[in-house]
């Protein structure tokens, strides 16, 4: 049982999955906000620049879908953390998540606003 864990603990194997865990995270909010939309849709929603779009109401519903999007993404890292560090104690593996969180937070704050 302690073997998987020592062989996981690398901070590698933290930012590889903090890397691959908010791609799942991003078909999961399409999955749940999509609806009817196709993905190369949703895909244009949360890539437009809501700058440019000059109607206010659609400015907004283009700004919540990626906050929204973006917080799925996170959510899937936040989710591995909690079992990663308080349930398995995997410090190294939790560092390079979080390292990896933090980034992508920092640059989705830039990505959205």
């Amino acid at each position: 049982m302690a073997n998987w864990k020592n062989k996981i603990n690398q901070t590698k194997y933290g930012i590889i999955a903090g890397l691959t865990l908010p791609l799942l995270g991003f078909f999961i909010g399409f999955l749940a906000q999509g609806g009817n939309m196709s993905f190369s849709t949703f895909w244009q929603i949360f890539t437009q620049n809501h700058d440019l779009i000059q109607v206010n109401d659609l400015k907004l519903i283009y700004q919540d879908t990626r906050q929204s999007t973006v917080m799925f993404c996170l959510l899937a890292n936040m989710l591995a953390f909690y079992f990663s560090f308080f349930l398995n104690k995997l410090d190294r593996f939790s560092k390079g998540l979080v390292f990896i969180t933090l980034l992508l937070a920092a640059v989705s704050v830039l990505f959205i606003y």
